[in-house]
């Protein structure tokens, strides 16, 4: 029984390898790849799988060659590559580009679309060659592979095209649509105490960073409610070690913010010394500092400068005396109300966050990230939640030299309210 099955295995292999009767084996090839593209002067292998010797053929040699399998781009152009392994014939179409980077290009460098978007992508390629496309965030935008934009969801991205020897990018942006802006918080000042469920009391006598005289309290004489404003009121007088005090609040943990539209009522003081200010850090500021946290100063004044409406925003890039800032002047500053605020915008303009800095609602200044740094909190960390602080200084790097007369009066910062708007985005 053995011996006989060993007989039948021998005879089935030898029909196979050389034919038994009326069995025949067809002859067969299959290669690795059939698209290959290349630029001149690169070179690939493609591996042939066949029931026998092979022969390979190029279809215009100047081209590319083959030789062995080896595929070499010669010139620019498309080819035939054909394998042969006796009746049985396999091709690769082979696209050879300019190894010099310029026969592919997309016309435009940025885009703005908005959401729901098809159009066909406008690009330059000076052969016969296909395509690829991607994006590298595909929830944003896609390009199907007939060079159809879709935009699906605002943000921005990058779309790509390859002719697998070349690319071009496109930064594109699809624009969000907002409704109107609604009241989503506000401080009115209206009652006779300070809301603490909404506001931190800083005490202290460390001088702000700034090399400020003042010491911080949380005393009536410094700080109050009254008349229908937050007063805050710097004294000269001893306390703590210094010869001034005076009071800054904070809504840290408490009250805080992404985007919007933000605005307060204030009457600042006359004085050469005072450095009032209205304005925001980002809420981690506790676990990564200043500047990583960003800084957003929607107004400061100083009284030395009397007509001075100051926008500034510090982040590690730019802080300090380095920061950004802009210095508008007006006559009646002073010992008048005015709104200050800033429009907090997100994905704004070509996919960029974006403030608008606002001195009785109109414009004083815009300032915007950067193409080149998107999302780069090292240049632009304006895209957390901040909360809000109001303080009035005296002296240091920026208040400057103190005037002392001027306590022969109340020095007042007076706050009639503080406003937050945010806007719902529209499907």
């Amino acid at each position: 029984m053995a011996k006989s099955l060993h007989g039948y295995i021998v005879c089935l292999a030898t029909c196979v390898l050389w034919g038994c009767g009326t069995t025949t084996v067809e002859d067969s090839i299959h290669l690795s790849t059939n698209v290959l593209q290349l630029a001149v002067g690169e070179s690939q292998m493609l591996t042939a799988v066949a029931t026998t010797d092979v022969t390979w053929q190029s279809e215009d040699s100047s081209i590319a060659r083959v030789e062995d399998g080896l595929v070499t781009a010669i010139g620019v152009g498309k080819t035939l590559i054909t394998v042969t392994a006796g009746k049985a014939q396999a091709v690769c179409q082979v696209y050879v580009v300019s190894a010099r980077g310029s026969t592919l290009a997309l016309p435009k460098a940025y885009m703005q679309v908005d959401k729901g978007t098809v159009q066909l992508m406008e690009v330059i390629s000076m052969y016969d060659v296909p395509l690829t496309w991607t994006s590298t965030d595909t929830t944003v935008a896609i390009v199907d592979e007939e060079g159809w934009l879709h935009a699906l969801h605002p943000g921005h991205t990058t779309i790509t095209v390859s002719n697998g020897a070349e690319s071009a990018s496109c930064y594109l942006a699809v624009r969000h649509k907002w409704g109107e802006y609604e009241l989503v918080w506000t401080d009115e000042f209206d009652g006779t105490e300070l809301d603490r469920t909404s506001w931190n009391v800083e005490v202290n006598g460390n001088g702000g960073g700034n090399n400020e005289l003042q010491y911080y309290t949380d005393r009536p004489v410094n700080l109050r409610v009254e008349s229908g404003n937050l007063i805050i009121e710097a004294r000269r007088e001893n306390y703590g070690g210094r010869q001034y005090t005076s009071a800054r609040i904070n809504t840290m943990g408490k009250r805080t913010f992404l985007y919007g539209k933000i605005e307060a009522r204030i009457m600042f003081p006359s004085g050469g010394g005072t450095w009032p200010a209205f304005w925001m850090m980002g809420n981690d500021y506790g676990r990564v500092g200043w500047p990583a946290c960003g800084e957003t100063d929607i107004v400061e004044h100083i009284g030395n400068e009397p007509q001075l409406v100051s926008h500034a925003l510090h982040y590690p890039y730019k802080s300090g005396g380095n920061c950004w800032s802009t210095r508008q002047y007006h006559e009646g500053v002073e010992n008048q109300y005015h709104i200050y605020g800033i429009e907090w915008l997100q994905e704004e303009e070509y996919g960029r966050d974006m403030i608008r800095f606002l001195y009785d609602g109109k414009v004083h200044a815009t300032q915007s990230e950067t193409l080149e740094n998107m999302d780069d909190e090292y240049y632009w960390p304006f895209n957390k939640e901040n909360f809000l602080l109001l303080n009035m200084a005296i002296g240091g790097s920026m208040g400057g030299k103190v005037n002392d007369a001027i306590f022969n009066q109340p020095v007042q910062m007076k706050v009639d309210w503080i406003r937050v708007y945010q806007r719902k985005e529209i499907d």
